[in-house]
């Protein structure tokens, strides 16, 4: 039971990370559009002076690199968990979302993006501050929930290091092997039974060569008898051959 809980949190982690990848990758092809986006925007504007950095592009940015990283580590970590590496993973994992989050309420919550692009864009360019605000605010939810869905799998990480893990139950076997046994031991019964089958094969190549040489013996020895009856039978018949008389 322990061990089939073991691999349901091992298995969690690992979906778990698979999703968080995505949302990385996705997040990045996002921030990339959201840059391009401001970029053509501020080239249609007259005065570009009270108009803020673009810092909740940079931080949807930098957080979908650092999901990135964190997710590749966690698959490197699933595929060769030990407690050690465990602990490592989570000191890391921990510094990283511990940097994240101030990045995070600084720029979004501290700092009043909002107002100034307000402030910066004047009416005219209404659709412009609407698009702007409007991902303003949308950035947010999306590294908030990023941010949360990496907590999942730092708290998955910790019950599995908490409850520590069996390496032998996929397919990792700590057992050494034993030299000091015999390979004749009565235990390697399949060792054993390949020998007998080898001695079978042997004893039955040698019968075989045995009995073709009694064959070719008998055959050697009637051709012998053979030929001393032909030589009989010929110095027979000319020894008692009738003389011929003259007339």
């Amino acid at each position: 039971m322990a061990k089939c809980a073991r691999c349901c949190l091992y298995q969690s982690m690992r979906a778990v990370n698979l999703i968080l990848n995505l949302c990385g990758i996705g997040m990045i092809i996002y921030s990339l559009w959201l840059e391009k986006k401001w970029n053509q925007g501020v080239k249609e504007l007259i005065s570009t002076s009270g108009l803020p950095r673009p810092w909740f592009i940079y931080t949807c940015l930098g957080v979908g690199i650092v999901v990135c990283l964190t997710t590749l580590a966690g698959h490197m970590v699933a595929n060769c968990v030990t407690n050690s590496v465990l602990c490592i993973y989570l000191v890391a994992i921990l510094s990283l979302l511990l940097i994240q989050g101030m990045v995070i309420v600084s720029i979004f919550f501290k700092m009043d993006l909002a107002s100034e692009i307000t402030e910066a864009i004047d009416d005219s360019h209404m659709k412009l501050r609407s698009f702007l605000i409007f991902h303003l605010i949308m950035c947010r939810w999306i590294v908030t929930m990023v941010t949360v869905v990496q907590l999942n799998v730092v708290i998955l990480a910790v019950i599995l290091w908490a409850v520590g893990f069996d390496s032998r139950g996929h397919g990792h076997s700590t057992e050494q092997p034993d030299f000091r046994h015999s390979f004749l031991d009565v235990s390697s019964s399949t060792i054993r039974l390949y020998l007998l089958e080898s001695f079978r094969k042997h004893q039955h190549s040698d019968e075989s060569n045995e009995n073709v040489d009694q064959a070719e013996m008998m055959s050697s020895s009637q051709s012998f008898h053979f030929t001393s009856w032909l030589k009989d039978f010929f110095s027979f018949n000319f020894s008692h051959r009738p003389s011929s008389t003259s007339n």
